[in-house]
């Protein structure tokens, strides 16, 4: 599967990217593969947590240039992940933040509706609009761990913090 196009399911996470920085990426990742790109300038923040952030930014373990064809592949992978959907039928917990600056909500949503029915008793999708990209590290964290260690020990009971409430909200809010 390449970047930028359709999966032969006709379902593609990359159409949410702008045209031109998927043709950008697709030239890159076959001119100057090796070229790395950082996200600075952007003007994205992944957490609210600015702490953590700064701790990241001084961690020499962390990786702060990414290779062009990394990203080629990973677009391609989440591409992958959103044509699977329609046959994941295991028990899942989707989580997401409403201010996530990374990940639009359009392929969240996109990857909840294409998951089928037929599993929808053990899936399930809390929104946070709270929550930021790195959900887990944000300052509202707990609330997110505390979702997620209930989910575990019953997947089928309703998430503490009501997140999975308004996720719901919001889909219907988006159905019209």
């Amino acid at each position: 599967m390449q970047s930028g196009r359709p999966s032969k399911s006709g379902i593609s996470s990359s159409r949410n990217i702008p045209l031109i920085a998927r043709v950008a990426l697709w030239l890159g990742s076959h001119l100057i593969p090796w070229h790395t790109v950082t996200g600075q300038g952007l003007g994205i923040q992944a957490s609210d947590n600015i702490a953590m952030l700064r701790a990241l930014g001084r961690d020499p373990l962390v990786i702060k240039e990414t290779r062009i064809d990394t990203i080629h592949g990973l677009v391609d992978l989440m591409d992958a992940g959103l044509a699977a959907a329609p046959r994941f039928t295991a028990p899942a917990l989707l989580l997401y933040g409403e201010k996530d600056e990374v990940v639009p909500p359009a392929p969240i949503l996109r990857v909840w509706r294409a998951l089928p029915a037929s599993a929808r008793d053990g899936q399930h999708l809390a929104v946070y609009p709270d929550g930021w990209h790195m959900l887990l590290r944000d300052l509202e964290a707990e609330t997110v761990r505390r979702d997620v260690l209930d989910w575990i020990d019953d997947p089928a009971a309703p998430l503490p913090s009501g997140a999975e409430t308004r996720a719901l909200q919001r889909l219907a809010a988006e159905n019209g």
